[in-house]
């Protein structure tokens, strides 16, 4: 008799909603990425931990937006520098004598490609559905694969990265994964 109990519990269970965290609401951002000074990132690493970012500074030139993030703490932050456009995400690239490269083509069309300065080819796909502990978003999902590795990352309008997933060989590890978000609004 308990198992069936278990069982009728089970099937229950499965019927009740998930509940998840609220996807802060950001409005119509036109860019992949926060432009605005005080926005702020809290990732979930593998280790259990926690990496945080906050939008330091936000300069114009010309069409695009040089944001500058940090650590939350004041440290600094991997691709401190990104040029953010309607067109998409570029970054200065490591061991590349600062050429920028696109990290995200936000109107390239899905399975479009494009080559890296420091190795390696991008390919975007979405839009798609994606599920962190912040909540599910909308995001172009782009892979970038490079010395028999592989690096996918899942960029929503207005928040930027909220997943990242690297493999390397048979191993694929979540090593970024968005708990919170807080835009700030724009004055």
């Amino acid at each position: 008799m308990p198992s069936r109990t278990l069982l009728a519990v089970g099937v229950l269970t499965l019927g009740l909603p998930t509940v998840a965290a609220p996807v802060p609401k950001v409005k119509g951002s036109p860019y992949h990425f926060p432009t605005t000074v005080g926005a702020k990132w809290v990732y979930e690493t593998p280790d259990g931990g926690l990496e945080s970012a906050v939008v330091s500074a936000v300069e114009k030139d010309g069409d695009d937006l040089i944001v500058s993030r940090e650590g939350v703490d004041g440290t600094r932050t991997a691709y401190t520098k990104t040029v953010v456009s309607p067109d998409g995400l570029r970054q200065e690239r490591e061991f590349t004598g600062g050429k920028l490269g696109w990290v995200l083509k936000s109107t390239a069309k899905a399975g479009d490609s494009w080559d890296m300065p420091e190795g390696g080819k991008r390919t975007v796909h979405g839009p798609e559905a994606v599920e962190v502990p912040a909540g599910k978003f909308t995001a172009l999902r782009v892979e970038w694969e490079q010395s028999g590795g592989k690096c996918t990352s899942w960029y929503a309008p207005g928040v930027g990265e909220v997943k990242r997933v690297m493999k390397w060989g048979e191993t694929e590890t979540v090593t970024r994964a968005l708990k919170s978000f807080t835009p700030k609004e724009e004055k």
